[in-house]
C-alpha cells in the first residue's frame, strides 16, 4: 500500500497551489482603452470628417459686414482754403441690444456726456439696426470723459469708445448758410436719397452744399467682414475693405471777403451777394445774422435748437437767395431794359414830374420835383414820374418777359437747394391770388418795384450782371471744380450755363451804365463813391409795412467801363438805400480793389493744385486798376 504513513501529516507548504482570476484587471483597462479609443475616433470625425461642416455650423450665427465710415470730401475756397474737414473724432459707441438692456449704465454715461438720459436711449434706439455691433451715438465726447467710458468699460454693459473721421467746418458761422451741415440719416433723407438711387452714408448733408453734392463728397464706406454669433457678437475678422474718401469741392467763394461783407453787416438783417459776371461764379454771399453750423456736427439739443427757431432775428433764415423782397427802384433797371427790348428806349425823351405821377385818380410819389427830366438824370435822381411813364408806354407784359429771361419769378439755377422763386404779377398769379382785375395802376407800381413784386439779393445780382456783359448773365454757382481724391488728379471745372440775353444797340448798353454811374458821381448813390474808382449802381428804398422804415437796396457794378465784379446788398428795414446799402456797398468795393498778400498754404490743405487752364492761380482776387 503506498501513502504516506498513517498518522503522520502532510506540508501544506508543498500541497497544490489553486489560483482565481481577479476580473478587475481586465475589465477596467478594457473599458478605458474602449473609452479612448471612442474619443479618439469622435476627434478624428470632428476635426477631419466633419471639419467643414462645423466651420459653418460656427459661422451660422452668421456673417456682419460693418461699414467703415468713408472720410467726407474736403471743402475749399477758391484760394485753397479748408473750409470743411474731416478730422478724427472721439466718438461713444453702443452695442445698442447690450446696451438698452442695461438702462443704469446707460443714465450714467448720459451723465457723463452731460446729455438727458432720454436723448441718449433715443440715439441708442436709432442705432438698433447694428444689434450687438457697435455704433457711434454721441460724437466729439471730450477725451476725459472717453477715457474714462473706456477704462469703465467691464461695468458699462454695451459701451465703448471709437476713434472716428468726422466732418468740421473752419468757419462755421461765416459759411453756415453756404455749407449746411451732416446729420445721421433720419427717415425723410433715406427716403429722399433712396428716391435719387443714393445709398445714404452714415452722416448725409441737409441743407447747403453739403446736401447738394451729397453724392460728390459722401465718398465709397469701407467695411469690415466679421463672424458673429448667434447673439451677433463678434467672433472674429474676415478681413477690412478700406474706404474711398470723398471728392473735393472747390468753391468760388473767398472766405476772406466772406468774412469783410459779413462784418459790415453786423448788427442789421440782410444780405450782400458779390458775383464775377463774366463767369457766374459767386465770389460772396452772406446773410445776416448768422448760426454756427458746428452746433449740429456734435449733436444740436432740442433746447439749443428751439432757441435758433424762435429767435427773433431768425439767424437761419437764407436771406442772400431764399428771401424775397419788393426790389424798390433797383428794379428801374428792369424797366429801362424792357424798354430797350421793345425798341421804346429814347434817352432823349423827356418827362415832367411835379413830385409826383398821376393815373386817373392816383397819385404816385416821387422823392422830389424833377422837372422836365431825361433818363440819365431820371435814373441818377431816382425820378418815379419818369419810370412810371416808361413802364406805361411799354406794357406790363414787356415787363413780365423780360423779368422771365433775367431769372426773375423763378430759381436762377443756384447750386443750392434753398433758392426763392420771388413774385412776377404775371396774369395767372393775379387770377390766383387777387380778386380785383390788373389795372394800370398796377402797372406803374411794377415799373418802379413795387406792389407785388418780389425778388431775391441773387436775382438782382444777376439783373446786374445781364448789365455789366451788355446782354448776358449766367446761371451764378458756388462750386468752382471738383477734384477726385486720386493722386494727381486734374480739376473738373464746374462751368455755368447762361441765363438769359438781351440783344440792343451798344449805344443803348452805354448809355444805360452811364446813367449808373451819375447815381453815384451827382445822384442818390453818392455814399458809395470811391476816390479814383469810377463804377455804377442803383439805390433802392422798398416799402413793406408802413409801421417799418423801408428795405435798403443798393446793386452796383465795378469798374464801369469792364466791370469785374457785381454787388447786390439788401439791408431789412434800414431806411433808404442812399443812405445804408449804398455804404456798405462801397466798403465792399474798396476791399475788393485793395491789393493783398497771397494765400500761404499750409500743409493741412489739399495736395491737389486747384489752378489750372480754367482756374485761376492767384489767391486774391484780380483788381480793379
Amino acid at each position: 500500500m503506498h501513502g504516506a504513513p498513517a498518522g503522520v501529516a502532510v506540508s501544506v507548504i508543498h500541497a497544490p497551489e489553486e489560483r482565481s482570476l481577479d476580473l478587475r484587471f481586465v475589465v477596467v483597462p478594457t473599458v478605458l482603452l474602449l473609452v479612448f479609443l471612442l474619443y479618439g475616433v469622435r476627434l478624428w470625425v470632428l476635426q477631419v470628417v466633419m471639419s467643414e461642416d462645423l466651420v459653418a455650423a460656427s459661422e451660422s450665427g452668421g456673417r456682419a459686414k460693418i461699414e467703415r465710415l468713408a472720410p467726407r470730401g474736403k471743402i475749399v475756397d477758391r484760394a485753397g482754403r479748408i473750409v470743411a474737414n474731416i478730422a478724427p473724432k472721439a466718438c461713444v459707441t453702443a452695442r445698442p441690444h447690450e446696451a438698452l438692456r442695461h438702462p443704469e449704465a446707460v443714465k450714467e454715461v448720459a451723465s457723463w456726456l452731460g446729455v438727458k438720459p432720454e436723448k441718449l436711449t433715443a440715439e441708442i434706439q436709432a442705432a438698433a439696426y447694428a444689434g450687438e455691433l457697435p455704433a457711434p451715438v454721441y460724437i466729439g465726447v471730450d477725451s476725459k470723459i472717453a477715457t474714462r467710458i473706456a477704462e469703465s468699460a467691464w461695468r458699462l454693459p454695451g459701451f465703448g469708445v471709437e476713434t472716428l473721421p468726422m466732418r468740421s467746418y473752419a468757419a462755421p458761422k461765416e459759411l453756415a448758410h453756404i455749407l449746411g451741415y451732416v446729420r445721421k440719416p433720419r427717415d425723410v433723407d433715406v427716403k429722399r436719397l433712396k428716391d435719387q438711387g443714393v445709398k445714404p452714408a452714415e452722416y448725409v448733408g441737409i441743407q447747403g452744399l453739403e446736401r447738394e453734392y451729397e453724392t460728390t463728397l459722401m465718398g465709397q464706406p469701407g467695411s469690415e467682414r466679421m463672424v458673429v454669433d448667434v447673439k451677433r457678437r463678434p467672433v472674429r475678422s474676415l478681413g477690412i475693405d478700406a474706404p474711398v474718401p470723398g471728392k473735393t469741392l472747390v468753391l468760388s467763394i473767398d472766405l476772406a471777403l466772406q468774412r469783410e461783407a459779413l462784418a459790415s453787416l453786423s448788427g442789421r438783417r440782410g444780405s450782400i451777394v458779390v458775383l464775377d459776371p463774366k463767369t457766374g461764379e459767386v465770389l460772396c454771399m452772406v446773410s445776416s445774422p448768422t448760426f454756427d453750423a458746428s452746433l449740429f456736427l456734435r449733436g444740436i439739443s432740442q433746447d439749443e435748437f428751439d432757441r435758433l427757431r424762435s429767435d427773433p432775428s431768425n439767424p437761419m433764415f437764407f436771406r442772400a437767395a431764399g428771401a424775397a423782397y419788393a426790389p424798390g427802384s433797383t428794379f428801374k433797371i428792369v424797366t429801362t431794359l424792357s424798354a430797350m427790348r421793345r425798341g421804346l428806349f429814347d434817352p432823349n425823351r423827356h418827362a415832367r414830374c411835379t413830385g409826383s405821377y398821376r393815373m386817373g385818380n392816383r397819385q404816385f410819389r416821387c422823392m422830389g420835383v424833377h422837372g422836365d427830366v431825361a433818363f440819365v438824370r431820371a435814373m441818377a435822381k431816382s425820378c418815379n414820374a419818369y419810370f412810371a411813364d416808361m413802364a406805361v408806354r411799354v406794357g406790363p407784359d414787356a415787363i413780365r418777359e423780360t423779368c422771365d429771361i433775367l431769372g426773375l419769378g423763378r430759381k436762377t439755377g443756384l447750386d443750392l437747394p434753398a433758392e426763392a422763386t420771388g413774385i412776377v404779377p404775371t396774369p395767372e398769379w393775379w387770377a390766383k391770388h387777387r380778386t380785383r382785375r390788373f389795372s394800370i395802376g398796377d402797372t406803374v407800381n411794377l415799373g418802379v418795384g413795387q406792389g407785388e413784386l418780389a425778388v431775391t439779393p441773387l436775382q438782382m445780382a444777376c439783373v446786374m450782371a445781364m448789365v455789366a456783359n451788355r446782354g448776358v448773365s449766367y446761371q451764378p454757382k458756388i462750386a468752382r471744380a471738383i477734384v477726385s481724391p486720386q493722386e494727381d488728379s486734374k480739376p473738373e471745372s464746374v462751368r455755368s450755363q447762361v441765363l438769359g440775353e438781351i440783344q440792343a444797340p451798344s449805344s443803348q448798353w452805354e448809355t444805360l451804365a452811364t446813367s449808373l454811374g451819375a447815381v453815384i458821381e451827382s445822384g442818390t448813390g453818392a455814399g458809395a463813391r470811391i476816390p479814383g474808382l469810377r463804377w455804377g449802381g442803383k439805390t433802392g428804398s422798398a416799402e413793406n409795412r408802413k409801421d417799418k422804415e423801408t428795405h435798403s437796396w443798393f446793386v452796383a457794378m465795378a469798374p464801369l467801363d469792364q466791370p469785374k465784379y457785381v454787388v447786390a446788398v439788401m439791408a431789412e428795414n434800414a431806411g433808404h438805400g442812399g443812405e445804408v446799402a449804398a455804404p456798405i456797398a462801397g466798403r465792399i468795393v474798396r476791399w475788393l480793389i485793395q491789393p493783398r498778400s497771397p494765400v500761404v498754404k499750409v500743409q493741412s490743405e489739399p495736395k491737389t493744385d486747384i489752378s489750372s487752364s480754367n482756374l485761376e492761380r492767384s489767391s486774391s482776387l484780380p483788381s480793379l486798376r
